[in-house]
C-alpha cells in the first residue's frame, strides 16, 4: 500500500457543523438500505447525513481544492453540492463531498483552496412536502474521486472519521418474522423455512438498527444500520464467527450490492425513507471480506454439510465504537440423508394400524395398497402410481402426509 492510500484511511477530522469538535446527531448511515430517491430503485446511502437547522454554517474537516461545485438531481435546489480535493490539478485524487448547500448564499467555487474549519457554505432548507418533514443536514462523504467529480464510487464511511464520537448504546435486535428472532429462506429466495427442518443451502434473516445516543426530531431518523455484523453457529457441528460485513471498505451505492446484504421481499421488507426505517440483513451473504459487492450472495449456511441435530445460531452487531449486542435462536437441521444412513426400512405392514401412527423415517411401500399418500409438493399420489421402494415418509394426524422416494 503506498503512502498515499494509507493517508486516504489513517486520519481523522472534525465535524461539518459547529461546534466541530463535539457530536451530532445523524439522520442515515453509510452503507445504509435507502428508497428515497429514483422512484421505486433501491440503493445504499454512500455517506452520513449531519443534522442541523436551515441555513446554518458548514466548514472544512480537512484541507482542500475546491474541484466541483455542481447539482446531481437535474437543479433541484436541495441537490447543490462541493467537491473538495486534497491535490490541485490532479484528475483523480482523494476528496471530501458536502452536499445539500443553499446556492443561493456564500460558498466556495471551483478552483478556490480552503483549509480544515473555514466556513465554505450553508445548509439548504429540506422540507420532504409529504409531511413538511424539515430534514435539514449536510450529506458528508470521503470518496476516492475521479473526473467528473460527481461519483458515487469507491466511498469511505466518514463517521470512521469524524471525530470525536462518543455513541454509547448498542444495536437493537428485533424479530424478523412473527415466529421467531430470526428468518430462514432457502438460499437467494423467498421461500421461507420451518426453523425446526432446515435442509440444504439456508440464509439466515435478522432484524438490527442502530441508534446514536444523539436524538433527531422524529425517533424514526434515529435508526440506523449497524457498523458490523457476524454470526456463528454451534451445535453437534460448529460455524466460527463469520463476519457479514464491517462497513469500512469502499463503496458503491448500485441497487445490486444492496439486495445482497438487505432482505426486501413481502415477508422481510427493508425500508429507509423519512418514514420508515426497518432492516433485514441477510447475515449468510458474505465472502468474510469488509467489501459489500454482489458476489457476497454465493454465501450461505450449507445445512447439507452439517450433521443432524439442534443448533443455536447467534448474531452479534457492533456500533461505529464498539458497543455490541448479541441475539440467538435454535433450530434444527433435518437433511434427508441417503439410504445408506438409514436403518433397515420396515415393511408398512408391520404396523397394526398404520394411520394413527406418528412416524419419521425409512418405510417399504408395496405397490397397489390403498394409502392416502402425498408428494412432497403436496400433490396426492394415486394408489396404481405407488412404485415398489423404500421411502422417508412422515406420518401424523392419521395420514401420510409427505413421501420421499429414497431408493
Amino acid at each position: 500500500m503506498t503512502i498515499l492510500m494509507l493517508s486516504f484511511y489513517l486520519f481523522s477530522v472534525g465535524w461539518p457543523l459547529a461546534p466541530q469538535d463535539s457530536v451530532h446527531p445523524t439522520g442515515n448511515n453509510y452503507g445504509e438500505f435507502s428508497e428515497y430517491m429514483y422512484g421505486s430503485l433501491i440503493y445504499l446511502h454512500n455517506a452520513i447525513d449531519v443534522m442541523s437547522d436551515s441555513s446554518v454554517p458548514v466548514y472544512a474537516v480537512a484541507d482542500g481544492y475546491v474541484k466541483v461545485w455542481a447539482n446531481t438531481q437535474g437543479g433541484d435546489p436541495c441537490y447543490w453540492g462541493l467537491g473538495i480535493g486534497d491535490e490541485y490539478g490532479i484528475d483523480s485524487m482523494n476528496a471530501w463531498s458536502y452536499w445539500h448547500l443553499d446556492s443561493t448564499m456564500y460558498h466556495l467555487n471551483v478552483g478556490d483552496t480552503c483549509i480544515a474549519g473555514e466556513l465554505i457554505g450553508y445548509v439548504v432548507p429540506w422540507f420532504y412536502t409529504g409531511h413538511w418533514v424539515r430534514f435539514h443536514h449536510v450529506h458528508l462523504a470521503r470518496l476516492r474521486s475521479a473526473y467528473p467529480w460527481i461519483s458515487y464510487m469507491n466511498i469511505q464511511n466518514s463517521l470512521a472519521l469524524v471525530a470525536p464520537n462518543t455513541d454509547t448504546i448498542a444495536p437493537v435486535f428485533e424479530d424478523a418474522v412473527t415466529t421467531g428472532r430470526f428468518a430462514f429462506c432457502r438460499d437467494n429466495t423467498s421461500e421461507y423455512l420451518d426453523p425446526d427442518s432446515l435442509t440444504g443451502g439456508v440464509d439466515i434473516i435478522a432484524r438490527i438498527y442502530d441508534c446514536t445516543g444523539f436524538p433527531n426530531a422524529w425517533a424514526e431518523w434515529d435508526r440506523m444500520i449497524p457498523y458490523k455484523v457476524e454470526y456463528r453457529i454451534h451445535g453437534p457441528d460448529t460455524v466460527p464467527m463469520t463476519r457479514l460485513i464491517e462497513f469500512s471498505g469502499l463503496l458503491n451505492n448500485d441497487s445490486l450490492s444492496a439486495v445482497t446484504i438487505f432482505k426486501n421481499d413481502g415477508v422481510c421488507n427493508s425500508r429507509s425513507n423519512y418514514d420508515y426505517r426497518i432492516y433485514y440483513f441477510i447475515v449468510t451473504n458474505t465472502d468474510g471480506d469488509t467489501l459489500i459487492e454482489p458476489s457476497d450472495s454465493a454465501g450461505c449456511w450449507q445445512t447439507e454439510s452439517y450433521q443432524n441435530g439442534t443448533y443455536w445460531v447467534v448474531v452479534t452487531a457492533y456500533d461505529i465504537c464498539g458497543n455490541e449486542q448479541s441475539d440467538s435462536m435454535q433450530v434444527t437441521v433435518q437433511n434427508l440423508p441417503g439410504v445408506e444412513e438409514w436403518p433397515v426400512a420396515k415393511d408398512i405392514e408391520e404396523y397394526s394400524y398404520i394411520s394413527s401412527t406418528i412416524f419419521r423415517g425409512p418405510l417399504r411401500l408395496p405397490d397397489g395398497e390403498n394409502y392416502i399418500i402425498f408428494d412432497i409438493t403436496g400433490r396426492i399420489v394415486e394408489p396404481d402410481k405407488i412404485a415398489p421402494g423404500i421411502y422417508f415418509v412422515e406420518i401424523d394426524n392419521e395420514i401420510i402426509h409427505k413421501v420421499v422416494k429414497i431408493r
